[in-house]
């Protein structure tokens, strides 16, 4: 099974490349979002310290910050007092007054085109259409939670009596951007400007910016292109575990004698010594002979040397050597080792 795992491995992580690129959104350039025949419940809050914490729920939240705070709002102020100044004011989900529609999309990198259509169900008097952009996990240094639902844009507009259609041109300010988009929120609100009674209410995301492929070729294309990678190094991670396992181990020490030993310990496969060779200045004074090894069984092996044709008085105390070794499924290896003599001659 140790085989294999590095293909599973590369099969999961290929299905979670798969689920992630079917996951990203599609292009969007217009969102578009109905209200419905009841107000959702919703809440809007007026924190005062640096440490106030809104949640960030499923619950629609707007945060009003003081207006000299670095997440202020020029409405905060009037907005606490029409509320009847209190820190959290909760908004009981009742039956709307009025329908809307809204399109939302990207006109600059900086601002937003926003079409609302009013159609009343009921006839009200003194309506005021409110935008309110909110931005969730804002990071802010002095500010220990990270804060949600602030308030980023505010946009008034009366619209008397009647139904009506209104387009509203938004440039969001305090940095925000399109690529800010997976964390705004736009809020459409109708209410009444004299008594804030609300008729009707909607919260709808912002079009997200294009951010990898969308379209299924593109996917397929780049899942493939993924697949081969992912796989391959699987393939490779595979080749060189079984690398591991399969071949021998080889390492060296001496006896009390001082002179050099040898360790042959076979892997997962069957091997088959057929030869070691022994580098100037030194030579073998008796030839090792050839050995078949069963997998996972070890041999202790003496190497005698003796000075070469022509060498006198060595002083190195290294031995080079070289093993010529076949293994199962394997093939040929050869294997170098490096043995001590103590003392040299």
């Amino acid at each position: 099974m140790g085989s294999w795992a590095p293909i599973f491995v590369a099969l999961i992580l290929l299905s979670l490349s798969a689920w992630g690129l079917w996951s990203i959104p599609g292009d969007q350039q217009t969102l578009e979002a109905n209200s419905g025949e009841y107000i959702p419940h919703f809440v809007e809050h007026f924190p005062m310290d640096t440490d106030d914490d809104v949640p960030n729920d499923d619950v629609i939240r707007m945060s009003w910050h003081p207006e000299e705070s670095d997440l202020g709002s020029l409405k905060t102020n009037d907005r606490y007092v029409e509320l009847g100044e209190f820190s959290i004011v909760e908004h009981a989900s009742e039956p709307s007054s009025a329908l809307l529609h809204t399109s939302v999309q990207w006109s600059t990198e900086s601002s937003l085109n926003i079409t609302v259509e009013v159609n009343l169900t009921t006839e009200i008097e003194n309506g005021i259409l409110r935008l309110i952009v909110i931005e969730d996990e804002i990071e802010m240094f002095g500010r220990t939670p990270n804060q949600n639902a602030v308030v980023r844009l505010y946009d008034p507009t009366p619209i008397g009596e009647g139904n009506g259609t209104i387009h509203r041109e938004l440039e969001l300010g305090n940095g925000l951007s399109i690529d800010d988009a997976h964390r705004l929120q736009l809020i459409v609100l109708l209410s009444d400007m004299m008594t804030e009674q609300n008729h009707a209410l909607l919260a709808m995301s912002v079009p997200i910016a294009d951010n990898g492929p969308t379209e299924t070729g593109h996917r397929v294309s780049t899942l493939m292109g993924l697949g081969f990678i992912i796989l391959s190094l699987g393939a490779i991670v595979r080749a060189e575990w079984k690398r591991e396992v399969m071949l021998p181990k080889l390492r060296g020490g001496r006896n009390s004698a001082g002179e050099p030993i040898a360790y042959l310990k076979a892997g997962r496969r069957d091997l088959h010594l057929k030869e070691v060779r022994v580098f100037p200045p030194w030579k073998l004074a008796k030839a090792v002979r050839s050995i078949d090894l069963p997998a996972g069984t070890e041999k202790m092996i003496q190497i005698q040397v003796k000075p070469a044709r022509g060498e006198q008085d060595i002083l190195t105390r290294i031995v080079q050597t070289e093993w010529s070794i076949e293994v199962d499924e394997m093939g040929g290896w050869v294997l170098d080792l490096t043995l001590y003599k103590d003392p040299p001659t």
